[in-house]
């Protein structure tokens, strides 16, 4: 395929605060109200016709500014790789301004309603990866999570170290591999409790596929607190994945995980711990801004 198509507009669902939603989590364009159809909204019939025919996609630059660096992956590349097999079904689907009757079957919820999710789960025909993110965790999902269907794909989890809460019924779930990643606040979270929230997630999820990945969240700089704590974490789990969240670009609309650019000031405090660090993703990471 040409090098601005990617899957998001067919198989996922990005459900937002106030009824919101946008072309995929990555993407640093504003939110846009739903139509109706939530899949068929006209952003994301735009973004479809945009793709097939190989134009840019405004709010897409995360991923094609990043595509410049052959060491670091992409969402368009990501989900090119796992849902591509299907790219021939969607395609066939989709009418010339864009409209779709493709089932999408990636679920993006940020709301807290667990009845809702229950039924958008309950309605879709198939949902391979669920990605819950700064949901309320102190409510009881299983509702929601006795609607997923046995063999799904992926089962994302994501909140603040001490945000972080699992009824058995996400446990149970019959899947073939859950991600659940962790955000320690600078401000919020002792590197002690992180570093035991972490262990205790190692301890229960135990597929060959699950995985922990761990967050830090940065705010307009780079502080020697992060630096303790990133060099601490980086000690701890040198195999699980470390990753930046800077909340200072959450203003943009964009994915605030993983930056290409300079909005935040961090090459030279992290020039030390790459160096000496055998995390991959931060040496990448610290690669990726020089």
């Amino acid at each position: 395929m040409n090098k601005t198509f990617c899957t998001y507009p067919w198989t996922s669902l990005t459900f937002l605060k106030n009824g919101k939603t946008k072309i995929c989590g990555a993407n640093r364009d504003k939110d846009y109200d739903p139509s109706d159809d939530r899949k068929n909204t006209k952003i994301l019939k735009e973004a479809r016709v945009k793709m097939l025919n190989g134009e840019p996609v405004p709010g897409c630059e995360f991923c094609y500014e990043r595509e410049k660096n052959d060491y670091w992956n992409t969402k368009r590349k990501e989900s090119l790789k796992i849902w591509g097999k299907w790219k021939e079904e969607f395609i066939g689907q989709t009418s010339g301004d864009g409209t779709t009757t493709f089932q999408p079957f990636y679920i993006d919820y940020r709301e807290d309603s667990v009845e809702k999710l229950a039924g958008i789960i309950n309605d879709l025909p198939r949902v391979r990866v669920l990605k819950l993110y700064k949901i309320d965790f102190d409510q009881d999902w299983s509702l929601a999570f006795k609607k997923l269907k046995n063999k799904m794909g992926h089962f994302y989890c994501c909140g603040q170290t001490d945000k972080i809460r699992f009824d058995n019924e996400f446990l149970d779930v019959e899947s073939r591999s859950r991600r659940v990643s962790i955000i320690h606040s600078l401000t919020e979270n002792t590197i002690e409790q992180t570093i035991n929230k972490v262990k205790d997630l190692q301890s229960v999820l135990k597929n060959d596929e699950d995985e922990v990945q761990l967050y830090v969240e940065v705010k307009k700089q780079i502080t020697e607190t992060f630096i303790d704590s990133f060099t601490a974490f980086d000690k701890e789990f040198p195999n699980i994945k470390l990753r930046i969240y800077a909340t200072d670009l959450i203003a943009k609309q964009g994915d605030p995980i993983e930056y290409y650019n300079n909005e935040i000031s961090i090459v030279e405090k992290m020039k030390d711990i790459a160096k000496s660090s055998n995390n991959q993703d931060f040496q990448a990471l610290y690669r990726q801004f020089t």
